[in-house]
């Protein structure tokens, strides 16, 4: 029953004052509306005091204007901080502005109540009334949309300082890998200058037998080193381009790593290098058996190639049930400097308190001769022969791209003088649908 004309309270005061009993209905109700609006979805992962944040405060302020006193704070300080913590919570700026829209109905509608409530208020004080709570809801939004201008402008400041970096970033790696792709080219050039300039010399006559051996075997040894250095230039090329798939099956890791360092054994003796093998017996495992082996024999044949005296291991051990771990260490000269870009952050040689080896000073290592003429003298078509280093920087790049394949991380510890270690973390599983693709 409504009450009569003759209970009804000061007009004003008694608005101000039914306002402020109902906060809690008004609350509860907005929060109500926005969880009921699809378009909000954020509005279920805030909490009760989460989402009412600062708007008891905006009431507040519209309290004090309603009876013509000065707010104890200030209001677009308050609202540009709703519109932070809107942000802060990864609500949109239309999410927010929805938000007061919604507060902003359900003001109305109390306005409306109350004047079902006391009929005889003055129309004119309620005109009053609404047009306040339109002022005060205008401002929240206008706050929230400067606070979010601000934060947008940051933002963009901030992702385009990032992108410079990743822009910047790119275009080093792409003088660094133009860079390893010229000292590969500068390879095929020595390997074929020293062919051109040993089948030149076996045309001469007047050759003694062992003069005519040893330009044989230069010859066929730069041969096969300018036909690994194409393979593995076009095998890159296929990687790059996507055409590799893989064939996942299980296997035994143990045996297939150990038939693998047998093969490497003649020439590991013939450079009187101890070659060992060391893992669990059996590790059961699913890869791509092809893949795998060629990501073994390259850094195998790396290790054997570079390394003059001393010892080349191969570890493989189970890290955890989701991976297991295969390990190639050498005691030789340590990667190059000039190949730790192009690999990037994550394959820069790192020596830390947690690295396998122990820290000592890194120096660049010379990679390549500067100059290789086409018909050398024997002695120095001899030394290049065996000091030109073949492709290394290519092989490399073949082994990180096989790993990326199979899902595997490529880590290396490398100090000059002292040796090198790649590790690699592989799956123990695959997703078999994924690998098809």
């Amino acid at each position: 029953m409504a009450p009569s004309s003759s209970d009804s309270p000061q007009p004003l005061m008694a608005i101000v004052a039914y306002l402020f009993a109902q906060r809690e209905t008004i609350l509860n109700n907005w929060r109500t509306a926005c969880l009921e609006d699809t378009t909000l979805t954020k509005a279920f992962s805030l909490s009760r005091e989460e989402f009412n944040n600062l708007l008891p405060l905006i009431l507040d302020i519209l309290e004090a204007r309603l009876l013509g006193k000065a707010p104890q704070v200030d209001p677009a300080l308050t609202a540009q901080a709703h519109g932070l913590h809107r942000w802060q919570k990864s609500l949109s700026l239309i999410d927010t502005m929805r938000e007061v829209a919604h507060l902003t109905q359900i003001l109305y509608s109390e306005l409306r109540r109350f004047q079902s409530l006391f009929p005889q208020t003055d129309a004119q004080l309620l005109l009053n009334v609404t047009q306040q709570i339109s002022l005060i809801m205008q401002e929240a939004m206008e706050g929230s949309v400067v606070k979010y201008d601000e934060l947008q402008r940051l933002e963009a400041v901030q992702r385009s300082a990032t992108l410079q970096q990743v822009v910047e970033k790119m275009t080093t790696l792409s003088q660094e890998r133009s860079t390893m792709l010229r000292a590969s080219a500068h390879d095929l050039q020595g390997g074929l200058g020293i062919i051109n300039g040993a089948a030149y010399m076996l045309k001469l006559e007047g050759l003694s037998e062992d003069q005519r051996v040893q330009y044989l075997d230069m010859l066929n040894r730069n041969l096969a080193n300018v036909e690994v250095m194409l393979t593995n230039l076009m095998d890159l090329s296929r990687l790059e381009a996507g055409e590799e798939k893989l064939q996942i099956e299980q296997i035994d890791v143990a045996p297939f790593l150990h038939d693998m360092i047998r093969g490497g054994q003649t020439l590991a003796a013939e450079r009187k290098l101890i070659l060992r093998a060391e893992g669990p017996a059996s590790l059961l495992v699913e890869t791509d058996p092809v893949k795998l082996q060629r990501i073994i024999q390259n850094l195998l044949l790396n290790a054997l190639k570079y390394t003059s005296d001393g010892f080349i291991s191969i570890s493989w051990a189970l890290e955890n049930e989701v991976r297991w771990i295969v390990s190639v260490q050498d005691s030789g000269p340590g990667l190059p400097a000039t190949l730790a870009g192009v690999f990037g952050d994550q394959l820069k040689p790192t020596v830390e308190a947690t690295s396998v080896l122990s820290v000592d000073a890194a120096e660049p290592v010379s990679v390549l001769p500067t100059n290789v003429p086409i018909i050398p003298p024997i002695e120095q078509l001899s030394e290049l022969s065996h000091k030109t280093k073949q492709g290394e920087g290519i092989g490399l790049q073949i082994v990180k791209r096989l790993c990326e394949l199979l899902s595997a991380n490529l880590e290396i510890e490398s100090i000059t003088g002292r040796g090198t270690l790649f590790r690699i973390r592989l799956p123990m599983l695959y997703n078999h649908a994924q690998a098809a693709g």
